[in-house]
């Protein structure tokens, strides 16, 4: 099992990448930050490790600057949050609070990665969020790290959101599934529904919290072959259906659902992450 997930990821990994085989790659390394100046860590922004001792997670908190409404501050928990955190962050700085202008409160973002410089494991990512390991993640989001955030914050529970990208979307819909009361909203981008499609399909019940999928527009085969995408990703972009099958899980929730035009499936991580806010706090 352990290694069809690794192959899983590495399959992924290719498949994210819309850039022409014709692009030219440097042979330089990367420049090093120190010359620049010493390192910069976002104001109300903390880092630990939680989790078994011998596979932690790295988990990063974002707090409001007002303090919580009496309801409590909204919460997003992002996973993959090498991918989401800082954008997440960003966009609930801009879209909540009083000066919004849109009902929202202050909201915290707990990121979920691997500990490491960029938060990612692809060791680890594949069994974690659709693999062997899924269940056993999902268990420690609900009784180790929800219970360590919010014994220390006022949360409004009505506002606690699941928010996930690719394998993420696809853990963030099994995680509706396995349970249901734990999460108000559940956020899923471009989900890997292609990992467990039957699965998945059959736990696609009105019963649960309100749904938000999206997906890029280059991920419909179609679209992404008229942009000049290399034919092995339209092959596979045919295979995994993503729009097809993100378009289905809406309808059978049902959810709702949006298509970023032009963005491919790496691209339409920010405005995900944008729209992920914003369904956080919409008006009934």
């Amino acid at each position: 099992m352990r290694l069809r997930i690794v192959a899983m990821v590495a399959s992924f990994l290719l498949a994210a990448s819309a850039t022409p085989m014709t692009a030219q790659t440097s042979s330089a390394p990367a420049p090093a930050a120190e010359p620049f100046g010493s390192p910069w860590t976002p104001a109300r922004t903390t880092q630990f490790d939680l989790g078994p001792a011998v596979a932690p997670f790295r988990i990063l908190v974002s707090l409001p600057e007002a303090p919580p409404p009496p309801e409590g501050y909204g919460v997003i928990y992002a996973l993959d949050a090498g991918w989401t955190f800082g954008t997440l962050r960003d966009s609930v700085l801009m879209q909540t609070g009083p000066y919004a202008g849109n009902g929202s409160a202050p909201t915290v973002v707990v990121g979920i990665g691997w500990p490491g410089d960029t938060l990612t494991d692809f060791d680890r990512r594949g069994p974690d969020l659709v693999g062997d390991r899924r269940a056993a993640m999902l268990t420690f989001i609900a009784e180790d790290l929800i219970p360590r955030v919010e014994g220390r914050l006022s949360i409004d529970p009505a506002h606690r959101m699941l928010a996930g990208h690719s394998f993420g979307g696809a853990f963030a819909l099994q995680a509706r599934i396995d349970r249901p009361g734990l999460f108000s909203h559940i956020a899923a981008g471009s989900p890997s529904i292609w990992t467990d499609p039957e699965g998945l399909f059959a736990g696609a019940t009105p019963d649960g919290p309100p749904v938000l999928i999206t997906v890029g527009g280059l991920e419909a085969p179609e679209a992404a072959e008229a942009a000049g995408t290399p034919a092995d990703r339209v092959a596979r972009l045919r295979e995994r259906d993503m729009t097809g099958r993100a378009a289905r899980m809406a309808e059978a929730l049902p959810g709702a659902f949006e298509v970023f035009p032009d963005a491919s499936h790496g691209a339409s991580v920010t405005p995900f992450l944008a729209r992920a806010v914003q369904f956080l706090w919409a008006r009934p």
